[in-house]
């Protein structure tokens, strides 16, 4: 009895691990340094941030704010893009 216990907790657990360690299917690394950003705020009103490409290679990249991710974005070396809201906060820029 207290065996089959101890084994009924023990695949329990392996099961419960294999949960918490598993990452979100929509987790992404935040983008490398060589991704430029520069951030305006307008307290109260809206926030931007402007995104550039200074890598040696196209880079995909999208901003994250307070409710989630926006559109992903390909930019070439030297390319850049701003995005604008009046939601939520700048998280910060990630690849995707």
């Amino acid at each position: 009895m207290k065996r089959a216990a101890a084994v009924g907790l023990a695949v329990a657990g392996l099961g419960l691990s294999s949960l918490v360690t598993a990452a979100p299917a929509s987790a992404n690394g935040t983008a490398p340094a060589c991704v430029k950003r520069n951030v305006y705020t307008v307290v109260g009103r809206y926030w931007e941030v402007s995104v550039r490409n200074t890598c040696g290679r196209t880079m995909r990249v999208r901003v994250v704010g307070s409710f989630g991710p926006f559109d992903c974005h390909s930019l070439k070396t030297g390319a850049g893009y701003r995005h604008h809201s009046e939601w939520g906060k700048y998280k910060r820029v990630e690849a995707c």
